[in-house]
């Protein structure tokens, strides 16, 4: 939030699993924005390449966007 406020572009990513833990947080947050979240698959680790190839893409095309202000989840 702090980042936000100053003018810096800042995002969370997170797997699915932990979704409802930055709703939670988000909702103690006084902000004039929510902070964007990036939600990629869940695990992480111990992934094919490929796998991970793909979630990197995912969370470049989120960032791009986020950055644009195109960004509407």
């Amino acid at each position: 939030m702090i980042l936000q406020k100053a003018g810096v572009a800042a995002l969370v990513v997170l797997t699915e699993p932990f979704r409802d833990q930055i709703e939670r947080v988000m909702a103690y947050q006084q902000a004039d924005r929510p902070l964007p979240a990036v939600v990629l698959p869940h695990p992480m680790q111990n992934v094919s390449p490929e796998a991970l190839e793909n979630r990197a893409a995912l969370l470049a095309d989120a960032a791009q966007q986020i950055l644009r202000g195109e960004w509407d989840r």
